[in-house]
């Protein structure tokens, strides 16, 4: 049985959680923003640096916005244990926000890659791939 006290602080938890989600998209499309205005004047390989870390982040950034939906859904759960909406309330929200991060890590790491970058990536995707599985 929860009571009321517990619930009204479980619907805070809630609440704090939705606000977390929407701080990890911030901070990550802050730090996207900023990796791109500090590479103006790297060569290839430091942009291609740059590119393998805003991916980290993005990564990242995902996985924190899931893991806070399960939590909510958690959550959810025990302030109602027959809510058969509660893992897909709220998943477009976080979809967008997946999105967003997607999206703008993409449009900045094309703009990295632009000036000769592709040609060092390209350079060393083939690398891994030549490897043996076994090392």
């Amino acid at each position: 049985m929860v009571t009321d006290t517990i619930k009204a602080a479980l619907w805070e938890e809630l609440r704090f959680a939705k606000r977390q989600q929407w701080t990890i998209t911030a901070a990550v499309v802050a730090l996207i923003g900023g990796a791109y205005s500090l590479t103006e004047k790297l060569g290839p390989w430091e942009k291609v640096a740059a590119t393998a870390l805003i991916t980290v982040i993005v990564v990242g950034g995902i996985y924190w916005l899931f893991d806070l939906q399960r939590h909510l859904r958690r959550t959810r759960l025990v302030i109602d244990p027959y809510d058969r909406e509660a893992r897909h309330r709220g998943s477009e929200i976080v979809y967008g926000m997946m999105g967003a991060m997607v999206i703008s890590a993409i449009v900045v790491c094309r703009l990295l890659l632009r000036d000769g970058g592709y040609g060092m990536l390209f350079a060393i995707c083939l690398a891994f791939a030549t490897l043996p599985m076994g090392f």
